[in-house]
């Protein structure tokens, strides 16, 4: 099984749409893929359309509904709601604060580069009221690389965009335990993605993991590009003890001559098939529980 369980489409901060991530998915062999758009799930209904479609002539793809918020005092503890539904109310509403949040921050930040001196030409980014998603940080150091302020993506946000930098706006987030329980309630599958991210030393990444059980956390995701491959086998080892889901994703955003590629995970899953499977089944049982009730 070639699964991606982490990619992001043009209904957040990626560069692809739905369609043209179906079509890659198709490319790359990809046969399971959970699309995991940034406190949105507007992208999940054409993404369905799209795999129904290239499936007409038999299941090449499918497709397992997520999403990813981004939780906690700095927003880098980000979670993945697998399994999740858009109908759900409390979900619904809680995602459209976080988007206008977004969208006032985008603004913010946009508006310091100016001050520095880095016009971005309104044109070079996304229109909330018209492309349907605020500016995020990707979308602004795309501009960045267009107007010739840097090289590269990776470096706009060396140079502004993260913590301590001069264009960089926090942005106001859930606490990583509501969103657990949140996306729990809402019978989707909560798993803590790219733990290494956090830059969290083993011993106290594992207490956060112990204290969010409690919430609703069922998962860890272990392969992921910020993973080497002694700290995945730090992560599974943890996961596993834990009885946690494993899940792995590229976190593709479709930008070029960047590590993430899609369908493109560390090596070393090998239990990838089993550890989809057990997912999966996770995913359809939380359904079931929401249906009956």
């Amino acid at each position: 099984m070639q699964a991606d369980l982490h990619v992001h489409s043009s209904y957040s901060d990626g560069l692809l749409t739905p369609e043209a991530l179906c079509a890659l998915a198709l490319k790359k062999h990809v046969s399971v893929m959970a699309l995991c758009d940034h406190d949105t799930t507007d992208g999940l209904a054409p993404m369905a359309q799209a795999i129904a479609k290239a499936n007409a002539g038999g299941e090449q793809l499918r497709l397992i509904p997520s999403v990813e918020l981004s939780t906690g005092a700095t927003g880098s503890t980000h979670i993945l709601g697998y399994g999740v539904h858009p109908d759900s109310e409390p979900l619904r509403l809680a995602m459209a604060a976080l988007r206008r949040n977004r969208a006032s921050r985008g603004q913010a930040m946009v508006d310091a580069l100016g001050r520095l001196g880095l016009q971005i030409p309104p044109e070079l980014l996304p229109n909330d009221a018209t492309a349907g998603m605020p500016i995020g940080r990707p979308h602004i150091a795309r501009a960045l690389v267009q107007i010739g302020a840097v090289q590269t993506v990776e470096q706009a946000f060396e140079r502004y965009l993260t913590p301590g930098k001069p264009a960089y706006v926090p942005l106001e987030h859930l606490s990583t335990e509501q969103a657990v329980t949140m996306l729990s309630t809402a019978r989707a599958v909560p798993v803590l993605a790219h733990p290494m991210r956090i830059n969290l030393p083993p011993q106290v990444l594992e207490a956060l993991i112990i204290s969010l059980i409690p919430a609703g956390l069922r998962g860890m995701e272990v392969f992921h590009p910020s993973a080497s491959r002694s700290d995945t086998r730090m992560l599974e080892s943890m996961a596993r003890r834990h009885a946690l889901l494993v899940t792995g994703g590229s976190d593709f955003h479709g930008e070029r001559g960047v590590r993430a590629k899609l369908g493109g995970l560390p090596s070393g899953w090998c239990c990838c098939d089993s550890d989809v499977a057990a997912l999966q089944a996770a995913v359809d049982a939380a359904a079931d529980n929401r249906l009956a009730t």
